[in-house]
């Protein structure tokens, strides 16, 4: 069997294609490789290809506010990343990095457009694995909002709930990826913790050292003189009258 087909038959949204349009796929595929750390494209670039993951993995990443990294999706050997573009013809809405040394194979617009004149029933393919991806961020929208409502309720504990999840469903995946946000929302209650602590301990010395500075105006003032030096006559009458 031809090695590009054997390639091709490991790409999900290929799954079901007899060899013959797998053949003609191949010939119109290029390859590409990755180094670990390396772009296969930026946010805002031209969507001019779809790309499946023949070796190692990649993730799915945009920036937030605050210039940071947030990991939407990994995928790995099979998973198809960009299929989008080949229809919308918009920007990449978010960046491709390497996460280990990969290779992928690319397939460009046109070249896809061609190979739907000679095949029409590749497009029920593709239709299949835009579906899946879209139940997937279905899953990964519904979970947030479970954990985040809990959170934004006080009630921290799903922290102690999160697991390293076995990547073999849809929830899986998505309870994979949500971890990591999770995790830092965790470490952010840790200093929140933390802040209460160092705050209590605050007010505590700050209410000592009130009480010291009253005791210290009370017994400053003439009453106070006069009221010890009474109290020690009352004494003096005491120890005289004994």
């Amino acid at each position: 069997m031809n090695h590009e087909i054997v390639r091709l038959k490991k790409a999900f949204m290929f799954e079901g294609l007899p060899d013959d349009v797998l053949l003609a796929l191949a010939q119109k595929i290029t390859h590409q490789k990755l180094a670990a750390e390396s772009i296969l494209f930026h946010r805002g670039d031209a969507g001019d290809a779809l790309y499946i993951i023949d070796e190692g993995e990649v993730k799915i990443v945009r920036e937030n506010e605050q210039g940071g990294e947030v990991v939407l999706n990994r995928c790995g050997p099979g998973e198809a990343i960009g299929e989008m573009s080949l229809f919308d013809q918009e920007p990449r809405s978010a960046t491709i990095v390497a996460v280990t040394d990969s290779e992928v194979l690319e397939l460009k617009r046109e070249a896809f457009f061609e190979l739907l004149d000679q095949r029409p029933d590749v497009a029920l393919i593709l239709i299949r694995s835009i579906s899946s991806r879209l139940r997937f961020a279905s899953t990964y929208i519904q979970k947030a909002i479970e954990w985040s409502k809990k959170i934004a309720e006080g009630d921290y504990s799903i922290m102690d709930q999160i697991q390293p999840e076995q990547v073999n469903s849809d929830e899986g995946k998505a309870g994979q990826m949500l971890a990591a946000f999770f995790q830092m929302v965790k470490g952010v209650k840790a200093r929140e913790d933390s802040l209460k602590q160092q705050v209590q301990k605050l007010t505590l010395a700050i209410d000592e050292a009130k009480r010291k500075q009253e005791v210290e105006e009370l017994t400053s003032t003439e009453f106070y003189s006069n009221l010890k030096l009474q109290a020690q006559k009352i004494r003096e009458q005491r120890k005289d009258n004994s």
